[in-house]
């Protein structure tokens, strides 16, 4: 049977179905048009040309559902694009891509991405909190406009709280960006208008005559594990992120030592447990023992995120304005108060710097490191256990 000749109602209507794979028949009056039959006896209308030196098949859809006439009209309209260079392939699936939901972006960028669970469920925080109007929205109907707006707006609540919900937008639309969802990126309208807000490099950290007010506020929480968890940071110098994700499985408690896996570093951080903590996490494993967290949250299966009420009541309990990460600034400044070596400071705060060539050479044997963290300790205690405190940290 011949492949070309003059498509017609009738004839198309009388072709039948191949008995294996596929088979296509041309149209003699508009040049590039095919119909497709397949095994299963469905017809369809296609254009196939090469555009760049690469072969494109168009599908402009069924037969009979779409007329002859049809056809070849949308041919002669994909055809024409085709010869102003126009790529109809591309085209379908960039506003394919276009129309894509701003929070589908961001767990399309997360399922990429080898990110630790707490930075994850910051991400989509920051999104959901920041964009909640904006969720639902095709990315490429972000506009410079809009997010000079929100901007201000977000700024009204925080400075940093503004900057740090806009990297987190602007992770996300650069990544839509970057596999051709959007042709540019809205959000260096921060940069070019010199929005952002310029942070300051904090210095803060817990002053030594206030450690003893301090100390005392925390201790007074009747949430054990908020308790537990600042005391830690501040003994044992950990970051956050890193003390509320931490499980225990990770806890030895007949050697008294914590290891941090896979931390910001991408390294293994193990260190002792401080004489002094031993008895609260000894506790707090009979309290929460049977769960993966060491700080578990309410919501089961899942760590608890940081405890801003908790906080909140040792602030305006002990009058000290404090973040967890004074807590970790203040455990540095202490081991450099005891006069311990810049390297075995590094060592305790898993501080790796590129820079740092005989850094690599040093390893620190256990017991090295308790007596070093117990020097901190003793410190942090005798401040907190004497009525004057008169010795000032170097902040």
């Amino acid at each position: 049977m011949d492949k070309r000749f003059l498509f017609t109602h009738e004839r198309l209507s009388k072709l039948p179905a191949p008995e294996t794979g596929r088979i296509e028949y041309f149209d003699t009056k508009q040049q590039k048009l095919r119909l497709r039959v397949t095994v299963k006896g469905a017809k369809s209308f296609a254009v196939v040309k090469k555009i760049n030196n690469r072969p494109r098949r168009v599908t402009i859809g069924q037969f009979p559902e779409v007329s002859i006439a049809k056809a070849r009209d949308e041919a002669i309209k994909i055809l024409d694009d085709m010869r102003q260079g126009i790529d109809p392939v591309a085209e379908k699936r960039k506003k394919a891509l276009e129309s894509t939901k701003l929070i589908d972006v961001l767990e399309l960028y997360l399922s990429e991405r080898d990110l630790k669970p707490y930075t994850i469920e910051n991400y989509r925080y920051k999104l959901k909190h920041g964009f909640p109007d904006w969720l639902a929205m095709p990315v490429s109907n972000i506009t410079e406009d809009m997010i000079r707006k929100r901007h201000k707006k977000i700024s009204q609540i925080g400075k940093t709280t503004a900057n740090t919900t806009m990297r987190v937008l602007r992770l996300t639309l650069n990544y839509a960006y970057a596999i051709g969802m959007i042709d540019s990126t809205p959000t260096s309208i921060l940069s070019k208008a010199r929005l952002w807000h310029k942070n300051k490099r904090k210095d803060r950290l817990i002053p030594n005559d206030q450690l003893k007010v301090w100390h005392e506020a925390v201790e007074t929480l009747t949430n054990h594990k908020a308790k537990v968890y600042l005391l830690m940071l501040l003994y044992m110098g950990f970051r956050s992120d890193e003390a509320l994700t931490l499980e225990w499985s990770s806890v030895d408690l007949k050697n008294n030592v914590i290891t941090l896996y896979d931390t910001k570093n991408r390294s293994n951080h193990s260190l002792p447990i401080p004489y002094l903590m031993q008895s609260y996490i000894k506790a707090l494993k009979v309290y929460t023992g049977g769960d993966k967290w060491v700080f578990s949250s309410t919501k089961k299966g899942s760590p608890m995120t940081r405890p801003t009420k908790q906080i909140k009541k040792v602030i305006q309990a002990s009058g000290v304005e404090f973040s967890p990460h004074d807590c970790r600034r203040t455990f540095a400044t202490i081991a450099e108060a005891v006069n311990l070596p810049m390297s075995m400071i590094k060592r305790l705060i898993n501080h790796v710097t590129t820079n740092d060539v005989t850094g690599g050479y040093i390893v620190t044997e256990e017991e090295t490191l308790r007596e070093a963290i117990n020097k901190i300790a003793d410190y942090i205690q005798a401040r907190v256990t004497q009525k004057d405190n008169v010795i000032k940290l170097r902040g």
